[in-house]
Parts: structure tokens; C-alpha cells; sequence
């Protein structure tokens, strides 16, 4: 009987492990051969997922929203110029980032570099904050009015795993401005209270 029990729990467990992990954006890039062509696979997107091939000037080549489960597209990149090239993924979660450079009729894919973004829940008049904040490097969190005033403000320090949760019940009708700072980016969320 307990062997038995435990059998079911361990199933369960690996169930609940791979719905979980089905969720999970995955992105596949391939180079075909020696030609200049890249083959980007998406599979299970967001809702707000974005493509982009950015140059080494931050300038926008393609750019493209993505709503599909499923996601695969061949670019032919042999009109570009040798160089340095940005592949982005950006959805709701994290940005992946691959660097690749295009040199005598080769693209070659360099190290994938990803970038967590905080998750904003609101339930009822509580906002739930969650950032995944891997270098530990520090995270200024503010809470701002509709005149810009700062209501709020803490910098927490040395923390991998960053929560917050700000309670809006007793709050005075208005506009507020949660803003969320990392070593990269500066993240907002509004709250309006009625």
C-alpha cells in the first residue's frame, strides 16, 4: 500500500513538473549549412511576444509580434552586411538575447543571454511583486501618485529573489505608479483606486 501511494505521489509530482515546464517558451535557432539563412522554432508563446533582429546600432531590421503556439520562420539574411546582429525574444517574462554575427557568407550563433522581468499580479486592491534577480545586484522599488510624488521607496540589496506586496485598500482615490529598477531596466505597473 505505501509503495503503492508513493508510486502515485512521484506520477503526480512529474505531471505537475511537465504541465509546468510545457508553459515554458522554448526557442530553437539553427543555421543551415555555410549559407547566410537562420531558422528561428517558437514553441507555446505569450500573449505579448515580440521578434526582433536588432543591428549593432540598436537599429530595428524585423520586428514582428508573435501570437501563434507554434512559431518557426527561415530568414535569409544574405543581404546583410558582415557583422554584429541581435536576435530578441521579448515577451511578458524575459527577454532572451542571442548575439550573431554574419561573416563571409556564415552566420554563427553566439551565447544566449536572458533577462528575467518582474511579475505584476493585482488581486483585488493588492499588488503582488516578484522579480527573479539571478546577479543579486540591487532593486529600487517606488510607489508614485498621479502628481509624481513619491509615496514609497526601498533599494533591497543582495537578494536573488526579490517579493513585494503593497496593499492599495485604504489608499485615497487616484492614479499610483509602481515602478520596479533592476541593473537593466525600469519596470512600471499602474494601480488606479476608485
Amino acid at each position: 500500500m505505501k509503495t503503492n501511494l508513493k508510486f502515485t505521489a512521484m506520477i503526480a509530482l512529474m505531471f505537475t513538473a511537465a504541465v509546468g515546464l510545457a508553459k515554458e517558451p522554448k526557442l530553437s535557432l539553427m543555421t543551415e549549412g555555410e549559407s547566410n539563412s537562420l531558422i528561428v522554432e517558437l514553441d507555446s508563446q505569450h500573449e505579448k511576444t515580440v521578434l526582433k533582429i536588432i543591428d549593432d546600432n540598436q537599429n530595428i531590421i524585423f520586428s514582428e509580434k508573435i501570437s501563434e503556439a507554434s512559431y518557426a520562420k527561415k530568414f535569409e539574411l544574405n543581404e546583410l552586411e558582415d557583422g554584429s546582429y541581435f536576435i530578441e525574444l521579448d515577451d511578458s517574462l524575459r527577454t532572451l538575447t542571442y548575439p550573431i554575427k554574419v561573416e563571409n557568407s556564415e552566420v554563427r550563433i553566439l551565447k544566449r543571454k536572458e533577462h528575467t522581468k518582474p511579475v505584476f499580479k493585482l488581486k483585488g486592491a493588492k499588488l503582488f511583486i516578484n522579480l527573479l534577480n539571478l546577479d543579486g545586484k540591487d532593486v529600487k522599488i517606488k510607489v508614485l501618485d498621479s502628481y509624481n510624488r513619491t509615496l514609497f521607496k526601498e533599494v533591497i540589496e543582495n537578494k536573488s529573489v526579490v517579493t513585494k506586496v503593497f496593499n492599495f485598500e485604504k489608499a485615497g482615490k487616484d492614479r499610483y505608479t509602481v515602478a520596479v529598477k533592476d541593473a537593466n531596466n525600469t519596470y512600471y505597473e499602474e494601480v488606479v483606486v476608485n
